[in-house]
């Protein structure tokens, strides 16, 4: 059941906002949290890690929304909070490659990984909207709503990410 289909008569949370039990939260925002979660930092299970954070953080917290229609947006800033959290703290504890282990230059890095690279290098508006709208499957209109612009600004944000991915992965190509 996803949240911005269904009003919070329809899941048994009457007129004050959203039923946030844990198990209905992780159901229903699940999906966004894994995409922005994944688009923020290449391992899956540093994604793993940071989602369950995520939520971990949101449920002892909740007591502090004030509007329940705002869950959301408000889940999806400590997604984005705890992802900038994971870098600064991997910056920290990043250790140099021995020189045996280095990676031989003729090694060329598969297709997925080039294309999360360039994703990477992607300004966070453009990388989020990018996430939301091939990774988690969202129309324009939905993706939209979920970063609380408007539809036009989501469908611009869109067409430039593409040509900034184009060009970025065009640099690559030998």
């Amino acid at each position: 059941m996803r949240p911005d289909k269904h009003g919070p008569e329809q899941n048994g949370a009457g007129a004050g906002g959203y039923d946030l039990s844990s198990a209905e939260m992780f159901r229903a925002f699940r999906p966004v949290v894994w995409a922005i979660c994944i688009a923020n930092v290449r391992n899956l299970h540093d994604a793993e890690d940071i989602m369950q954070d995520v939520f971990l953080k949101a449920l002892a917290g909740i007591k502090t929304l004030r509007d329940r229609s705002r869950v959301r947006p408000w889940l999806l800033q400590i997604a984005r909070r705890t992802c900038a959290d994971h870098h600064r703290q991997s910056k920290h504890a990043m250790q140099p490659i021995p020189e045996g282990l280095a990676a031989s230059p003729e090694s060329e890095p598969p297709p997925v990984a080039r294309l999360h690279a360039a994703i990477q290098q992607l300004p966070p508006d453009y990388r989020e909207t990018i996430t939301l709208y091939y990774l988690d499957g969202r129309s324009c209109a939905a993706v939209a709503a979920c970063l609380g612009i408007a539809e036009p600004a989501a469908r611009q944000r869109l067409v430039r990410a593409r040509l900034m991915l184009h060009d970025l992965l065009r640099e690559e190509q030998p």
